[in-house]
């Protein structure tokens, strides 16, 4: 199995993030503009992409405000199906949030997992730019 681990540091509070990685707003404001975001253990995150042919459906698995968010991928390429999103948060004693992010369970580490890898730290800066400024800047726009 393959996986990506990425973490990123930023001054924003961890509800702050919370809201960019569970909410409608948030995904749009930094992932993409196309963000259908249920709440709560069990609902979709369903996500589309400009010139997919589908939806990228995660599944979430825990939701733990200001502190963590577990997904699975249920529906999207056949690479991604049965990996598992982890955002885990921590608040820090001098302000900001350590973001700590895993996707796990890719089956092989081949050029559709280093380019998934570039994606999600391309996607990781415009997060960090989103929860600090407030300005959206959506890595894809519909």
């Amino acid at each position: 199995m393959a996986d990506i681990a990425l973490q990123i540091r930023t001054a924003a509070g961890p509800e702050t993030v919370y809201r960019a990685i569970s909410t409608s707003e948030g995904v749009g404001g930094w992932f993409t503009t196309g963000a259908e975001i249920g709440e709560g253990v069990g609902a979709l995150h369903r996500l589309s992409f400009p010139g997919a042919p589908m939806t990228w459906d995660f599944r979430i698995d825990e939701a733990e405000a200001g502190k963590r968010l577990a997904q699975t991928v249920v529906s999207g390429p056949p690479q991604w199906i049965g990996t598992e999103i982890v955002y885990a948060l921590d608040a820090q004693a001098e302000g900001g949030t350590v973001v700590r992010f895993d996707h796990t369970g890719f089956a092989a580490i081949d050029d559709m997992f280093r380019e998934v890898t570039m994606g999600w730290a391309g996607m990781f800066a415009r997060l960090k730019e989103y929860v600090e400024t407030g300005t959206p800047a959506p890595y894809f726009s519909l």
